[in-house]
């Protein structure tokens, strides 16, 4: 007989515990830029095409589809906290088109955490901002930190499966 556990640590670590996740705590900053080349590559991976990634938009040149944000905003996360979870929800605002060949600059914190029917919950948000200081997008995000309850003991190891290595695909950030 299996007996069940959560992951404890993993290549990264000791994966954060739910105790050591404080709310109001700031993400820092990263600077991140994406090329033309980054945006073939999330619309192939992603099958979503339109002449505005590729061609021109109304905006003046090419813009990127909105999920390439994604990997930007979960490492700037995941630099702080070894959390590999399971993604609860997702709440993501644009201000102005993403542009390749800008650099943006975002910045985090994490806004709240909860437990609910024994599962730990963690809320983090982020802002994107350009060189002019306009903001273009706010994203808020929540991740189960584990499907199995807080009951369940965390012992044992895991694999890696966080955002950073899939960063590149985004463009990459400093």
């Amino acid at each position: 007989m299996t007996t069940r556990q959560r992951v404890a640590r993993d290549a990264g670590g000791e994966r954060t515990r739910y105790e050591d996740i404080v709310v109001g705590e700031d993400l820092g900053t990263i600077d991140w830029q994406f090329d033309d080349a980054a945006i073939a590559r999330l619309c192939d991976s992603d099958d979503d095409f339109h002449e505005w990634y590729s061609v021109e938009s109304p905006y003046g040149g090419t813009i990127a589809p909105a999920l390439i944000s994604y990997p930007p905003v979960r490492m700037l996360f995941s630099r702080r906290y070894n959390v590999r979870g399971l993604f609860y929800g997702f709440e993501h605002e644009n201000f102005a088109p993403l542009r390749p060949n800008v650099k943006y600059t975002i910045t985090g914190r994490i806004c709240d955490k909860w437990i609910k029917r024994k599962r730990e919950f963690v809320q983090y948000e982020a802002t994107c901002h350009d060189p002019q200081g306009n903001k273009v997008f706010h994203t808020r995000r929540a991740h189960a930190l584990d499907f199995l309850t807080r009951d369940v003991p965390k012992e044992a190891s895991g694999i890696d499966s966080g955002a950073g290595g899939r960063l590149a695909d985004a463009g990459g950030a400093s």
